[in-house]
């Protein structure tokens, strides 16, 4: 175990100097391998007979799958959009068996919607430039998406989970602002240091 997080963080900290330097094939190798990584680690702490263990491996197995659509060449937004919104889907389904109906739940409700609301209307013009309306519908569905997922994790009432699952919308908003808004190095960076942290918390919980 601990020499796999340790090869996490290696592999994570390679893939950051690889963004701060502009090596976009060495992105190619450590992307992946850090999400390989962390799903190896995931796997160590699963009870596969458990269905929530399941799902979360699952979604770590379409997390890896949305890596490298994102890091290939080609622009493959698209593939990596569904890819990970497949991931979130598995991560709610999870979440939700592990429900402990916490008293927060309707309160954050609103939070987020009111959050995913605002956010949506600020990305609206550079996401309709973008893909117009098809791409408008596609961003829309997958902030519900995460939405969901963070109201899951707090219904769960599992610290690791909703710290896994803010992290992971906060990685995604920085992400879909650089993508549509403005971009910066310094985004880029927060993007991947917020999802690794994302993953790394919601394989961590497969252990607890």
């Amino acid at each position: 175990m601990l020499g796999i997080a340790v090869a996490v963080i290696v592999s994570g900290a390679l893939d950051l100097a690889a963004i701060a330097r502009g090596w976009t094939k060495a992105r190619y190798v450590w992307k992946p391998l850090t999400m390989l990584l962390i799903l190896m680690m995931a796997w160590m702490g699963a009870d596969v007979g458990e269905s929530q263990a399941v799902w979360i491996l699952i979604g770590l197995v379409l997390s890896l799958a949305g890596d490298v659509f994102l890091v290939l060449p080609s622009d493959r937004f698209l593939s990596g959009l569904v890819a990970f919104l497949a991931a979130h889907l598995c991560y709610i389904v999870s979440f939700s068996q592990q429900s402990a109906g916490s008293d927060s739940a309707i309160g954050a409700a609103i939070a987020l919607a009111l959050f995913g609301l605002a956010f949506f209307l600020l990305l609206f013009r550079g996401v309709r430039s973008a893909g117009g309306a098809g791409l408008l519908v596609a961003v829309a569905c997958y902030i519900l998406v995460i939405l969901v997922m963070v109201w899951s994790a707090v219904r769960a009432g599992d610290s690791l989970l909703l710290a896994g699952a803010v992290s992971f919308m906060v990685s995604d908003a920085i992400l879909a602002w650089g993508r549509f808004m403005k971009n910066s190095l310094t985004g880029e960076l927060a993007v991947m240091v917020t999802y690794y942290a994302a993953q790394c918390l919601i394989a961590a919980s497969l252990f607890v």
